[in-house]
């Protein structure tokens, strides 16, 4: 099922729902998601498929530059202009 065929049977069940307590649980939980997408953006995804927020990613990234810089594979920004003019 795509985005939006998913979205259009949501539209439609939420439609056949009376019960406004319902309405009101599953309108804050949409806005949270939203609110939470907008403080905390996805940047990428992992191989199975769940999404990697902006923090995340530092993290990762810092802690990868770490290690490379433990184990002596990192190279300095006068080495990298240097390879970058050949």
């Amino acid at each position: 099922m795509s985005a939006a065929e998913i979205r259009a049977e949501i539209d439609r069940c939420l439609g056949l729902v009376e019960d406004e307590r319902f309405l009101r649980v599953v309108h804050s939980m949409l806005d949270t998601y939203i609110r939470e997408q907008e403080t905390e953006p996805v940047v990428g995804y992992e191989t199975d498929g769940s999404g990697v927020s902006a923090s995340a990613f530092v993290e990762q990234a810092e802690a990868a530059v770490a290690t490379a810089a433990r184990a002596g594979s990192g190279i300095s920004a006068e080495e990298l202009d240097k390879q970058s003019e050949q």
